[in-house]
């Protein structure tokens, strides 16, 4: 029996990457979207992929935003994965540079999914973002359960003052999301979609060489308490390991699951994550390097309490997110295989 065709963007970057490898190792094969042939190569060699050669393909879309940039792709393809999105980064003008390209993209793709008649269905990859207005996080409400329901309207692009990257990567997956369910009403194409709301997404990222990328990256949260790190703003207290989010991805292709839905992927139950719980993990699991020096456990990534309900996601695959404790122990293996290679 052949094995079903499958197509995955963003695969360079962190999530798309492991959704790549979870795709591979449950037998599909795949199309993997990059912008530049070099990001191929080192896709291809990595370990948790070279061993699937045959069953994956690189193609180079060298502009995601072109109009029908996704046209010449798809054929034969059953499910898309679009994982691909601007990251929150300084600039002069956010809706050119991180908005609107997050908007054109996902309706890009989804344009050129309706007219390949092969995809059943598109996951695509949101956020809590999509939840959490500033007001709120800057607010005093610790009790507040979020469920995939209290998305928030998208705000007016001609009068919101974006406070900061992050601020306008928020609005960007609110736009997303309000435009790929938009689509879908008024399209009505021949798949369905499913958005994965991810929280803080943590855990070994094969693609980073270095130490100094894995603490430049969402891991560097984890290792900062460890280390003399001392963050100056609180952060928002939910986190997944990458692993489960890559695989929320993939089983969320199975038709076998109703389409056209949201679900949120965040670990730890309701009371989700307290970012310096890290220092009591290292100390019993990394004993010696904490009294070694190497982790001396002066830093701190503050926590602003969140409450995100996962447990519909949970019961619908059928398996739990892994805690906490997984998601530091990923991090801190990483850290310290690089740091003696």
């Amino acid at each position: 029996m052949a094995k079903e065709l499958i197509l995955i963007t963003g695969v360079s970057g962190h999530v798309g990457f492991r959704v790549l490898a979870e795709a591979l190792a449950r037998n599909y094969r795949v199309r993997a979207v990059v912008r530049k042939a070099e990001q191929g190569e080192q896709i291809k060699n990595t370990e948790s992929v070279k061993s699937f050669a045959a069953d994956l393909e690189i193609v180079v879309v060298k502009d995601l935003l072109k109009e029908g940039a996704f046209d010449n792709v798809l054929s034969g393809v059953s499910g898309v994965v679009h994982v691909a999105s601007p990251l929150p980064a300084p600039t002069d003008n956010y809706k050119r540079d991180i908005i609107d390209p997050a908007i054109d993209a996902t309706v890009g793709i989804l344009k050129s999914a309706a007219k390949a008649k092969s995809v059943r269905r598109v996951v695509i990859t949101s956020s809590m973002a999509t939840l959490l207005t500033m007001e709120y996080i800057m607010s005093d409400d610790l009790t507040k359960v979020f469920t995939t329901n209290d998305t928030y309207p998208p705000p007016d692009l001609t009068t919101t003052q974006f406070m900061a990257p992050i601020h306008a990567y928020a609005v960007a997956k609110s736009h997303a999301l309000a435009a790929s369910e938009m689509f879908v009403k008024n399209e009505k194409p021949q798949f369905d979609i499913i958005s994965l709301l991810p929280s803080v997404i943590v855990g070994k990222n094969e693609l980073h060489t270095t130490k100094e990328e894995v603490l430049a990256s969402n891991n560097g949260f984890i290792l900062g308490p460890l280390l003399d790190r001392k963050a100056e703003m609180p952060l928002l207290g939910q986190s997944v390991h990458v692993d489960d989010v890559a695989k929320a991805h993939i089983y969320a292709l199975n038709p076998s699951f109703p389409g056209n839905k949201r679900l949120m992927v965040s670990s730890g139950g309701i009371q989700g994550t307290t970012w310096d719980d890290a220092k009591e993990i290292a100390q019993r699991l990394y004993s010696q390097q904490v009294s070694g020096g190497l982790f001396p456990l002066k830093g701190t990534t503050p926590t602003r309490p969140l409450r995100l309900d996962s447990s519909e996601t949970e019961q619908l695959f059928g398996w739990n997110l892994v805690g906490y404790e997984k998601q530091v122990k990923s991090v801190v293996d990483h850290y310290l295989e690089l740091s003696t290679a």
